[in-house]
């Protein structure tokens, strides 16, 4: 396996058996022809290195970035729509987490006034 030179990014850590079986899944979904539909252009963020080490990735099996985002969105969507398990709790738990800090930083603004 190679790294890049350039710092832009490392390897933390090999795909997992759950990363490939996800990648899997995706590619299958790939194979379903897809029907016309109503297209709405959305903006990502994402750092820099991030952006161009999937761009990469995605050429070098003939897809786009826009092909790996909407696979992707496509099976993670209905998980956030109907969580169970671990995810529910985890979820949950990043929601109240984010309530809170909305509530401080609000508390906050009202002092300042």
């Amino acid at each position: 396996m190679s790294h890049p030179t350039d710092g832009s990014f490392q390897l933390t850590a090999l795909p997992d058996g759950l990363s490939e079986q996800f990648m899997e899944a995706v590619l299958e979904d790939m194979d379903d022809p897809q029907p016309k539909r109503p297209l709405q252009c959305v903006t990502v963020k994402m750092p820099l290195p991030a952006y161009l080490r999937m761009k990469k990735a995605a050429q070098k099996w003939n897809l786009t970035y826009t092909d790996v985002i909407n696979f992707c969105t496509e099976r993670v969507v209905p998980v956030l729509e109907t969580p169970s398990g671990k995810v529910a709790e985890k979820l949950e738990q990043h929601r109240l987490e984010v309530e809170a800090k909305k509530a401080l930083r609000a508390a906050r603004s009202k002092v300042k006034i």
